[in-house]
This record gives C-alpha cells, sequence and structure tokens, in this order.
C-alpha cells in the first residue's frame, strides 16, 4: 500500500485527500497544525474548473447552492465605476459552461472547508501536529519519508504533499532560500449575516450580486455568499505615510477598525457608503498582502509535492487560489493514477481482481514529474499575468481611470476554466514524444 501524508487541512489539503481517495491500495492522512479545523480568511471564489474538479472527485456536497452563492445575473463578475455606478465590462461564461452548478460561486471559507471535511474519514485527520522536519530515507532498512511533529510524534509515508499554505514549512525545508515579500496591497474584509441589509436588498435585489467596483486608486468588492452569509472587501494600497505605513503592524486576520474602512470610500457612490454604513464594526479583519513573484519548485526528491499556495504564492490575486488548488488535487491524481496502471500493466498478476502494488521510489518519481509537467505551464501564466496587474495598478500617489482600465481588461475565461486533464495528456505527449526521440 501507498502512504500518502497530506501537511494541512484547509480547501487545498482537503481537496488532495478527497481526489486521492479515489485511488487504488493508498493510504491518505492528514495532518494539522491546528487544535480544529478553522480556515482563515473570509470568502473564496471558485471557477467553473474548481466546481468540476470537485464534482469529478465526489465531492458534490461542496458545489450545492446551500454553501455557494451564484449571482442570478450569470456572469462570474461585473464591474462598476465608482462614482457613477455605471457598468463597465463585465467578465462572461464560455459556451462549454452549461449547468448552473458549474457557474462561479462565492463561499464563507469556513463554510466550503467543513463541506470539504465532510468527504473525509474523521480518523484520517490528525489534528494538533505542527510539523518540525522532514527526512527522506533511503537505505537498507527503510526507503520512505519520516516526519517529525512538535510533540515528538512522527509518522512515516513514501509520499508528501505540503498543503501548507503561504507560509509552508515543507516548502522552506525544501527550498529555503524561497522568500515572501509584501505586496504593498492590504484587504480589508468584513462577513457578516445578510440580516443587517435585508431591507437593503429588498430595495434594490442586485444588492446581493456579486461586483467589483473600480475607483481612481483602490477598488470595491461585495457579494453574497452561501447560508446567509454576505462580504465587502476594501481593494488596495497601502496609504500610510512614508516610512510608516498604515497597516505596516497589522498581521494576517487581525481585526480592523471599520470606521478607516469608511473612510476609504467618502464621495463614492451612495450605494456603497449606505452599504457600509451597516457593516458591524467586529466583522472587518485586515489582510496584508505577501507574495512571491517566482514560483517555488512543485517537487522534490521524488516523494515531496506541493499545491495549493504552498506551490504558488502569488498573493491571493485574481481569485483563483481554490480552483488553483483543485486542480493540483486532480493533477496529482491523474498523474498517480497513470503510473499505478503502468505498474499493473507491467505486472499482470492473472486475476481478475488486480490490484497495484507499492508504487516504488522511481514510480512515484515519474508521477511527480508528470504532475509538474502539467501544472507548470499554467501556474506559470498566472504567475505573469499577477505581476501584470501589480504593475499596472494604482500606486500610492497615483491614480487610475475606470474607464479606460476596463476597455483594455483582458479575458479571462482561460484563467477560471482551465482543464487540466488536457494540460496532463500535453504533459503526457510530451513525455512520450522525449522518450520516442531518446
Amino acid at each position: 500500500m501507498t502512504r500518502i501524508a497530506i501537511i494541512g487541512a484547509g480547501i487545498g489539503g482537503l481537496s488532495a485527500a478527497i481526489s486521492l481517495r479515489r485511488l487504488p491500495n493508498v493510504d491518505v492522512q492528514i495532518f494539522e497544525q491546528a487544535q480544529a479545523l478553522r480556515e482563515v480568511g473570509a470568502s473564496i471564489a471558485l471557477g467553473p474548473n474548481g466546481l468540476r474538479g470537485l464534482g469529478e472527485m465526489g465531492a458534490v456536497n461542496a458545489t450545492s447552492e446551500e454553501i455557494g452563492f451564484r449571482s442570478d445575473h450569470g456572469f462570474p463578475m461585473v464591474y462598476k465605476h465608482w462614482k457613477t455606478g455605471e457598468e463597465l465590462v463585465k467578465d462572461v461564461h464560455s459556451p462549454s459552461v452549461t449547468q448552473w452548478r458549474h457557474h462561479t460561486a462565492r463561499y464563507f471559507r469556513p463554510h466550503l472547508q467543513q463541506a470539504l471535511a465532510d468527504n473525509v474519514p474523521l480518523n484520517t485527520v490528525h489534528l494538533g501536529n505542527r510539523l518540525l522536519s522532514i527526512a527522506v530515507r533511503s537505505d537498507s532498512h527503510s526507503e520512505d519519508v519520516l516526519l517529525t511533529f512538535e510533540d515528538g510524534s512522527h509518522h512515516s509515508a513514501d509520499l508528501v504533499i505540503g498543503a501548507d499554505g503561504i507560509n509552508s514549512t515543507v516548502r522552506s525545508i525544501f527550498s529555503p532560500n524561497h522568500n515572501l515579500e509584501r505586496t504593498g496591497q492590504v484587504a480589508l474584509r468584513a462577513v457578516f449575516d445578510e440580516v443587517h441589509i435585508r431591507d437593503l436588498i429588498a430595495e434594490n435585489p442586485d444588492l446581493k450580486n456579486s461586483v467589483h467596483v473600480v475607483g481612481p486608486d483602490r477598488n470595491f468588492f461585495s457579494s453574497m455568499l452561501g447560508k446567509g452569509k454576505f462580504t465587502v472587501v476594501s481593494l488596495g494600497y497601502d496609504s500610510g505615510e512614508e516610512g510608516n505605513p498604515a497597516w505596516r503592524e497589522e498581521k494576517w486576520d487581525d481585526p480592523a477598525d471599520v470606521g478607516r474602512f469608511r473612510e476609504q470610500y467618502e464621495g463614492w457612490h451612495p450605494w456603497i457608503t449606505t452599504l457600509l454604513d451597516r457593516v458591524p464594526p467586529d466583522s472587518v479583519r485586515v489582510h496584508p498582502g505577501w507574495a512571491s513573484n517566482k514560483i517555488p519548485s512543485p517537487i522534490h526528491v521524488g516523494r515531496i509535492a506541493l499545491i495549493g499556495d504552498a506551490f504558488h504564492p502569488h498573493g491571493g490575486a485574481l481569485a483563483v487560489g481554490g480552483s488553483l488548488a483543485i486542480d493540483d488535487s486532480i493533477a496529482l491524481f491523474l498523474s498517480l493514477q497513470h503510473v499505478q496502471q503502468l505498474s499493473l500493466s507491467s505486472n499482470l498478476l492473472g486475476s481478475d481482481t488486480q490490484v497495484p502494488r507499492k508504487l516504488s521510489t522511481a514510480e512515484l518519481s515519474h508521477a511527480l514529474d508528470l504532475y509538474a509537467s502539467t501544472r507548470l505551464p499554467h501556474v506559470g501564466r498566472v504567475f505573469d499575468v499577477v505581476e501584470q496587474t501589480r504593475r499596472s495598478a494604482a500606486k500610492p500617489g497615483t491614480t487610475l481611470d475606470p474607464r479606460k482600465w476596463a476597455k483594455n481588461k483582458k479575458d479571462v475565461v482561460w484563467l477560471h476554466e482551465h482543464d487540466v486533464h488536457l494540460a496532463f495528456m500535453n504533459a503526457l505527449n510530451s513525455e512520450h514524444a522525449y522518450l520516442f526521440q531518446a
């Protein structure tokens, strides 16, 4: 049996567990440093690719209308002018998105995390396990990976998946020189019960739909989420004075002053200021931006793979982090499944109930190579766009023309409807072509 250990029980780690448990003859265990499942953050969006991935791996409950909100106008996003409220441009789904459940959905993160956890046996999720070290063993006694945790406990595995977020311990062990930097961007996020604005929605039903408002020096986002939650988000750059930025001392998910949130949107369209007046004071959190402009290697020593923000720490830009992690999980499944099938074909058991044997070091390395070849082209393109977006955004002391921005806005269908199966087949074909030439 191939033993798989997943570090991290967030959206990526749970998705990987659900996906990989479909493989025959594997044991999947999850190790999470927190004492309870708690997703830090506010809202999260899943595009058609992420939603299709959840359905494919069997987590249909996580795509339900109950926990995921879809705008009734049918568009992934509508962009409006900060002052006039006019519609500037909108994103669209491609004609291939024929099912409503595959339309872009927005969640309160803890709701999505719990829905995914409902698909994983409780006895495979080990809470309160903070990873300290990883030792790859290859000798006459063992050929595997030994995990050591803060409490002194150990766990042996054949394959380790680092799904431990943007500040990944797994990544830091194998890529110690890969650093994150402040982006200068700061998001203020609030999630609260829809009852606080029910009368406003009754007067203007469109208020519940997802909208991105483009301003001269910052943006604003609001949307219903699942289970009667609503979110508002401020998106901008640090507005403090030189040498004393306004949000420099705050850490990720620290409480923030709702008054400072409201001040940033004085003079904006009345529907925004009226909405912000209803935001409960204790619901606002600050999220300073951290990211890397370099993609760390997603695989190491033939037995370690990174997924989610551990693999692509792009700072949450473009609202694709969740779907990227789900696609990572699908790509890992496809790669390991392919190698298992090769193993079966070369070791026929002469039985109607053939079960893949434990994968060897070489076979695991082959699977991870396929995984990297499947994901790196798309992740590289995402990083390029994120970097272009940051360069074109309004920095402190500068302004942006929303109408000009809208005119030049690029299509994002490729981003939210990426076909990971096609990417895997391309990686497989490239491998076959290389072997043929060799």
